[in-house]
């Protein structure tokens, strides 16, 4: 009896001490229907939205627990948990990489490694995980989670993994301009992996649900994105010697027989309980090789329920149905779109800190706002902050005309269409109107010209876009850079340049930055410390370079790559605002 009470006892502890809620960098994610970045919130349920980050870890034998804490020690072998089973020799240590829909459901330690458990196996799970995420962005050892991912790996890690699964962004590989991005990511993954002894499983995950504007934007029918899906993970598997668990065949067989099973999440995107449950089966019957409909782990799910689902799971990984001919595809030789174009780097000043001799003159410091205007930002020589012309859909020449003026606070020349997820009219503002809170985003879409520094249209130019501040007064200059959700949210590649009269321009070295061909960046350590003189918002993430005190009325940004993150985006940007600190001529 002691011995139970202890026991009891333990578990409490342990339980007590989970953790529930990890912040992130919110970033941009297909997930939902506008480009946003947000707060994390507590992961608890199917309805936990996708900007959440989860490290998870889960040694399943006399005790479960689940923390979010990573743990440096080797996991203890616990031995047999369950008297009429009998549990392998060996012990499985299995890593998670992926984004939301691997930690819906808290579903590698609370759906797979208990389902694992209740079949005998003694194992260790670990998640690498964080909303919105890319293989690309896990493939860069640069990036936050990106450099979790080869420790865990390393060959000086404590544990050594025998699986490591991998999933890509939910829409991404059925995406034909993403696929070489997709592909490029794995390659650089399953060579890690396999260094590593580990054996890759590629999580192949399944289409929206019907009523998905992902769907109707792509033309899409639930069979298309599902098969396109399923045909991607299978041509990168097949030239790397992979195995695909087919969590997305599994979805569509059981939606074929059935509409009384929900894999699906209220949003149409994400996974259900039921859904997370087939995608752990799928996982345990690819890996082991066993029959999930002998599997007597049913979760919270029902007898007939969980049957649906083990019929359905069988049949996708023993009697994988064949890909349609239409669907088919290759990776071979296939490779992310990067342009050519290289931001020579080699001068670039990248500031780990905020300035502390200047101020940020990208804000007004108080005072009385024009036309009762609830924003801070520069307002230029014409007291405006920004082109009052919006559209989602795309700007007329005149429009493009006027918001390219550089007499506005902020300007650009090249940009095709706006959106904001507070709203369009306030997307041009958000550049440099000082508002750092979530809703406060610009997103805007470049058109398809290049230009060159002047903004004339040259398709031998390198400039996809042209950003220019009006800051009104000439000013000395000492640090330019972004305020965003992460450091994927602005430009990937751009030369900085300034001018006293709007018309010659010079380019300032220390501030050109290449995030996808050049040097890597970082964030500034303190950047929570910075307040919007507006509202007090702080920012999650300020990136600043050099400028070295050099004397200017304009900046102007010449966007080489648009957001870094995948192939498609290289002519977008979706950000916070630009920031530039400096401090007044003084007069004689």
């Amino acid at each position: 009896m002691k011995k139970i009470v202890c026991a009891i006892l333990l578990t409490a502890v342990l339980a007590s001490m989970c953790v529930a809620c990890q912040k992130t960098d919110p970033v941009e994610t297909k997930d939902s229907d506008s480009s946003t970045e947000g707060v994390t919130t507590v992961l608890a349920t199917q309805t936990t939205p996708a900007e959440t980050t989860k490290v998870q870890e889960t040694t399943v034998g006399a005790t479960d627990v689940t923390s979010n804490t990573p743990t440096t020690t080797a996991p203890v072998t616990t031995g047999k948990s369950d008297s009429s089973v009998d549990i392998p020799e060996k012990k499985y240590n299995i890593l998670f990489v992926g984004n939301s829909y691997t930690f819906y459901n808290d579903m590698p330690t609370m759906i797979f490694a208990k389902l694992l458990k209740k079949e005998g196996y003694d194992v260790y799970v670990k998640a690498i995980t964080c909303g919105g995420y890319y293989l690309s962005q896990f493939a860069d050892p640069n990036n936050k989670y990106g450099a979790q991912v080869y420790e865990a790996l390393s060959k000086d890690a404590s544990i050594k993994y025998d699986y490591v699964i991998l999933q890509d962004q939910s829409v991404s590989p059925a995406l034909d301009g993403e696929r070489g991005a997709f592909y490029d990511a794995a390659r650089k993954l399953v060579a890690l992996i396999k260094e590593s002894g580990a054996e890759p499983v590629f999580y192949a995950t399944w289409s929206r649900k019907a009523g998905s504007s992902v769907l109707t934007d792509n033309g899409w029918t639930t069979e298309d994105m599902t098969y396109r899906l399923a045909a991607a993970y299978t041509a990168i598997a097949n030239e790397l010697g992979a195995k695909v668990a087919y969590a997305g065949l599994g979805f569509a067989d059981v939606y074929s027989k059935t509409s009384a099973v929900e894999l699906h999440d209220p949003d149409k995107s994400h996974p259900s309980y039921a859904g997370s449950y087939l995608a752990a089966l799928t996982f345990y019957s690819t890996i082991f090789g066993k029959d999930p409909t002998e599997v007597s782990y049913n979760g919270s799910l029902s007898i007939s329920v969980s049957s649906i689902i083990k019929e359905s799971v069988k049949k996708a990984v023993f009697d994988t149905p064949e890909i349609p001919e239409a669907y088919r595809t290759t990776s071979e030789g296939v490779h992310a779109s990067v342009p050519e174009y290289l931001v020579d780097v080699s001068q670039m000043v990248n500031l780990t800190a905020l300035p502390t001799d200047s101020t940020l003159i990208s804000v007004l410091q108080g005072g009385e706002y024009p036309n009762g205007k609830t924003f801070s930002g520069v307002l230029g020589d014409k007291n405006q902050i920004a082109s009052t012309a919006y559209s989602l859909s795309g700007f007329t020449d005149e429009q493009k005309k006027d918001i390219a003026d550089i007499g506005y606070g902020v300007s650009v020349i090249g940009v095709e269409k706006i959106n904001s997820s507070s709203g369009e009219e306030t997307a041009f503002e958000n550049l440099v109107n000082g508002h750092w809170g979530v809703s406060f985003m610009c997103n805007i879409t470049f058109d398809e010209k290049k230009y060159n520094v002047n903004g004339v249209d040259d398709e031998n130019a390198p400039y996809r876009a042209l950003i220019t501040v009006n800051l009104g007064d000439v000013f000395n200059i000492d640090a330019f850079g972004w305020a965003s959700g992460s450091l994927e949210g602005f430009p990937g590649a751009a030369e900085v340049f300034v001018s006293e009269d709007g018309e010659n321009w010079t380019v300032v070295k220390s501030a050109c930055y290449d995030k996808v061909n050049g040097k890597s960046i970082v964030a500034c350590s303190d950047a929570s410390t910075l307040k919007d003189p507006w509202n007090g918002n702080t920012t999650q993430t300020v990136c600043l370079f050099d400028m070295g005190g050099v004397k200017a009325k304009y900046i102007r940004i010449g966007v080489v790559i648009g957001r870094s993150d995948t192939s498609s985006k290289y002519n977008t940007i979706n950000t916070r605002e630009i920031l530039v600190y400096g401090n007044p001529i003084t007069k004689e």
